[in-house]
């Protein structure tokens, strides 16, 4: 993006980050995010081709490597801006949490033409570790990017035609561990993921930053 990122500090003191301009063509995105372990996203991946063929649906698969959870959305750039990231990487850094078990129940659709796996519980770990990490991202120079809420989902496929169309089903209970987080850099238009930063969650914070 052609304009400067800047911090700033706003009438109560707190410290925000911001644009002046958004980026009319971004071609990065940057979120924290759950990945699904390899076996697990392998196995999903194949479902999906399944639940893809029995219900008529079109539209790109998503990757397995590439399945996940979305926790913060960081923007859309035309290239990352270092505060952004390193801002980033420090709150990520700060998260106190343990290692949880989550569960997805329902088929359904959602958004932009995505088939997602959600629970019908409301996934309630996953709702507890999003708050600990919003809470953290609120009290840095990246709370404006902070929702007011999360639904938690994982998007196996988007096909905008044809997707709206399905109706939500129960399925058999896909869960598993969460034991790490991660801040990812999306490559938009090339189908790329670069996860700048993992953390390990062991109830410390900045117990298990990997790279």
């Amino acid at each position: 993006m052609n304009e400067q990122p800047w911090f700033g500090i706003g009438k109560n003191g707190q410290a925000f980050f911001r644009w002046d301009e958004a980026s009319q063509d971004p071609a990065d995105r940057l979120f924290f995010a759950i990945l699904l372990e390899e076996a697990l996203a392998h196995m999903l991946a194949s479902r999906a081709v399944t639940w893809q063929r029995e219900l008529g649906l079109g539209g790109k698969l998503i990757r397995a490597r590439h399945l996940h959870v979305s926790l913060v959305m960081l923007g859309d750039h035309d290239g990352l801006p270092r505060p952004l990231v390193d801002a980033a990487c420090s709150a990520g850094s700060l998260v106190q949490a343990q290692a949880f078990n989550v569960s997805f129940d329902r088929l359904s659709a959602f958004g932009g033409g995505a088939l997602v796996l959600r629970g019908s519980d409301g996934v309630p770990a996953l709702q507890a570790f999003w708050r600990a990490l919003a809470a953290v991202l609120s009290d840095s120079p990246l709370k404006s990017l902070v929702a007011k809420s999360i639904e938690p989902h994982v998007t196996l496929l988007r096909d905008k035609a044809r997707v709206p169309k399905v109706d939500e089903r129960p399925i058999e209970p896909i869960g598993w561990t969460v034991r790490e987080f991660v801040l990812i850099h999306s490559f938009l238009r090339q189908d790329r993921y670069q996860i700048i930063r993992r953390w390990q969650l062991t109830g410390r914070d900045d117990a298990h930053a990997v790279m």
